[in-house]
This record gives C-alpha cells, sequence and structure tokens, in this order.
C-alpha cells in the first residue's frame, strides 16, 4: 500500500487554517467590543498593540512555515539482498 506524500503540505495547510482563524477572531472582538473601544482610549490602545503583536507573530509562523522542506529519506538496502551482492562478487 503507498502512503499519500503530502503530509508537509497537509501540515502547512493546517496552519494557515489556524492562522486564518486566530485573525478572525482578533477582528470579531474587534467588531464587538467597537463601542467600549471607542469610549476607552487605553482599552483601544492597548487592542491595537495586541493586534499588531499577535498579527506580526502570525505572519512570522506563516513564513517559517512556507520556508520548510521536506527531502525523502534514502531509501536503504535490506541486509538480504547485500549479501547476495557480495557472494556473486566472490
Amino acid at each position: 500500500m503507498k502512503h499519500n506524500p503530502h503530509h508537509l503540505a497537509n501540515a502547512k495547510a493546517l496552519i494557515a487554517l489556524l492562522v486564518l482563524a486566530i485573525a478572525f477572531v482578533i477582528f470579531y472582538k474587534f467588531v464587538v467590543n467597537v463601542k467600549y473601544l471607542y469610549q476607552d482610549p487605553n482599552a483601544l490602545q492597548n487592542y491595537v498593540i495586541f493586534a499588531i503583536v499577535g498579527g506580526g507573530f502570525l505572519i512570522g509562523l506563516l513564513y517559517l512555515t512556507s520556508q520548510t522542506t521536506h527531502k525523502a529519506a534514502p531509501k536503504t538496502k535490506s541486509v538480504k539482498a547485500s549479501s547476495k551482492l557480495k557472494k556473486k562478487k566472490k
């Protein structure tokens, strides 16, 4: 049975989906609390700082995820096959 070699692509897609979900939650929190944030400038300042720092971390995570590569492990010969080759050479 042959395995699907797309594990790395699936992991990248899952991380991108999680980053998108976190960004949506940050936006949703702003929409829900917009009246409160406009009434309290200190809360708005804290929210903006949190959104910028959180967004920076999310962008960094996406960058690091996109830079990963996976090389297939070299196939090793079995012990039986190598011993047969040695016997043929003699």
